[in-house]
C-alpha cells in the first residue's frame, strides 16, 4: 500500500475512495465488521449534500430577485423563500442524523496494519524477532521453583484476601518490602526514561474527559472494559497513553517541537470483563496496576526509527534488571485496536514456566492523531499533517515484579533483590517477617 495514500487513512474520504484497502485491512485484523453500511451512508450524504446546495444557490437567487422588485410584489417570492429555508432546514437535519450515524461506524474502525505486520490469526504463533538472556530451566534447580503469588504470601508482602476484601476479586493489596518493591521499580524507571532516554516526566490527571478516550482510540470500542464516573462524565485511566494524548488535542504543534518524548506513572484501571487470558493469579492480570508509559509524537517519516528507539527503551529496564526476556513482532489478528505496527515484549517467568506481556509498544501513525485532531505545521509554507503518536510501557511494574520474585528466588523462599535496585530499597534480599 503506498505510504502516499496511508497518510489519509480512515477518513470519510479514505475509506469512500479506497474501499478496497479498507475490506483488505479488517480481513487481515480478523475483523467481522464491513463497510457497506459506512458506504452507503456516504452516498446518502453526498445526495443531502447536493441537494441542499442546490436549494441554496436558489435561494441567493430570490433573495437578489426579492431586493429589486416592489414592496407590494414581494409576497410569491417571500413564500418561495420561506419553503426554501424550510426545505435547507429539513436537509439540514437529515444531513445531522447521517453524521451522527457515519462518526459512531468510524470510530469503530481499528486502525489498518502497516504493510511490515506478517498476516495471522487469532491462534497463530507471532514471530519472534530476538531474545535476551538466559530462561530459568528449573531442570538445573535443586529445588522447586514457586509461582510469584506463592512467593508473595509466604513473604508477607502480596495479599490478595485483604484486598479481594477491600475491592473484590482481582485486586491485591501490597504491603511492607512489596509495597517498596513496587514505588522503587516505578522510581528506576522514571529515572532511567528522564536520564538516559531524554523523556520529560509527566504526572497528568487519573481521570479524563470523554473525548479525551475517544481520541486515543479507547472508545466507543472499550466501553465495556472502562470505569467511569457517570456524573462527572469522567473515566479513570486504563493507561497514561490517554491523558498523554489529551494533552495536546485541538493543537497545531511547530515542527521544532518535534519529536515530543513523555513519559508517566499512572494506575491504569480495567475492568477486563471477557479476558479469556489463562494467567489471572498474582500480579499478572489485575483491575487496578501501576504502568510507567513511554509515549512520543513525531513526524510521520520519523517515526519507524522512533518505534524501534522505543523498543530498545523498554528493553533497557529489563537488562538493567537481568530478567531474560523476547521481543515479537505482532501479527495482523493480534494487533492493537489503534496501532499499526506493534513489538511485544515478554519477559521469562520461571515460576510458571510462560513468558509474559511486560511491554506493548505501537506505532498507531496518524491513527489517534486524526481522532484528537493534532497536527504538526511544516515550515514556511504553513502547511498542517498529522503527527505520529507511539506509545510503549516502560514498563508494566507488577509484572515486572512478578518476574523479579519468580527469577531472583531462592531455595530457602527468600528473594534477591536485583543490584540496580538496592539503592531504592536499602536492601538485597526478601525474607519473611515471620
Amino acid at each position: 500500500m503506498p505510504y502516499a495514500i496511508l497518510k489519509h487513512m480512515l477518513s470519510l474520504d479514505f475509506i469512500c475512495q479506497h474501499p478496497d484497502i479498507v475490506r483488505d485491512a479488517l480481513q487481515k485484523r480478523a475483523d467481522v465488521r464491513d463497510i457497506d453500511e459506512i458506504l452507503r451512508l456516504a452516498e446518502q450524504r453526498r445526495g443531502l449534500i447536493a441537494q441542499r446546495d442546490g436549494l441554496y444557490a436558489t435561494l441567493k437567487q430570490q433573495k437578489e430577485v426579492v431586493r429589486t422588485l416592489p414592496q407590494d410584489q414581494r409576497f410569491n417570492v417571500n413564500s418561495q423563500i420561506k419553503t426554501l429555508t424550510e426545505e435547507i432546514s429539513k436537509l439540514e437535519l437529515q444531513k445531522a442524523d447521517l453524521d451522527t450515524r457515519l462518526q459512531m461506524l468510524l470510530l469503530m474502525l481499528p486502525n489498518i496494519p502497516h504493510e511490515s505486520v506478517p498476516v495471522g490469526t487469532a491462534n497463530s504463533v507471532d514471530d519472534t524477532m530476538h531474545q535476551w538472556g538466559e530462561p530459568l530451566d528449573p531442570r538445573h534447580l535443586h529445588f522447586e521453583l514457586l509461582p510469584h503469588w506463592v512467593l508473595g504470601e509466604q513473604l508477607k508482602i502480596i495479599d490478595a484476601e485483604m484486598g479481594a476484601r477491600i475491592a473484590g476479586s482481582r485486586f491485591v493489596l501490597l504491603k511492607g518490602a512489596g509495597a517498596r518493591m513496587e514505588r522503587a521499580l516505578i522510581s528506576l524507571m522514571l529515572d532511567v526514561h528522564t536520564r538516559d532516554h531524554g523523556y520529560t516526566e509527566i504526572m497528568p490527571p487519573q481521570l479524563v474527559k470523554r473525548s479525551v478516550m475517544v481520541g486515543a482510540g479507547q472508545l466507543p470500542k472499550f466501553e465495556d472494559q472502562t470505569y467511569s464516573c457517570t456524573e462527572d462524565a469522567l473515566y479513570l485511566n486504563p493507561t497514561a497513553e490517554v491523558p498523554l494524548v489529551g494533552m495536546h488535542s485541538n493543537t497545531i504543534l511547530a515542527l521544532d517541537l518535534l519529536p515530543l518524548r513523555y513519559v508517566a506513572w499512572t494506575t491504569a484501571f480495567r475492568r477486563e470483563t471477557g479476558s479469556a487470558s489463562r494467567h489471572t493469579r498474582g500480579l499478572l492480570r489485575l483491575h487496578q496496576f501501576n504502568k510507567v508509559e513511554l509515549f512520543q509524537y513525531s513526524e510521520p517519516q520519523k517515526s519507524y526509527a522512533t518505534l524501534i528507539d522505543m523498543v530498545q527503551h523498554a528493553e533497557a529496564i529489563l537488562q538493567l534488571l537481568e530478567l531474560p526476556y523476547r521481543v515479537t513482532s505482532l501479527n495482523t489478528a493480534h494487533l492493537p485496536f489503534s496501532a499499526a505496527k506493534t513489538y511485544d515484549l515478554e519477559v521469562w517467568m520461571p515460576g510458571i514456566n510462560d513468558y509474559i506481556e511486560v511491554s506493548s509498544v505501537s506505532n498507531c501513525e496518524a491513527f489517534q492523531a486524526r481522532r484528537a485532531n493534532i497536527k504538526y505545521r511544516h515550515g514556511p509554507n504553513n502547511r498542517t499533517s498529522y503527527v505520529h503518536t507511539l506509545n510503549g510501557s516502560g514498563l508494566a511494574v507488577g509484572r515486572t515484579m512478578a518476574a523479579i520474585l519468580e527469577h531472583y528466588q531462592q531455595a530457602d523462599g527468600s528473594v534477591v533483590i536485583p543490584k540496580v535496585l538496592r539503592p531504592y530499597i536499602g536492601a538485597s534480599l526478601l525474607v519473611s517477617s515471620t
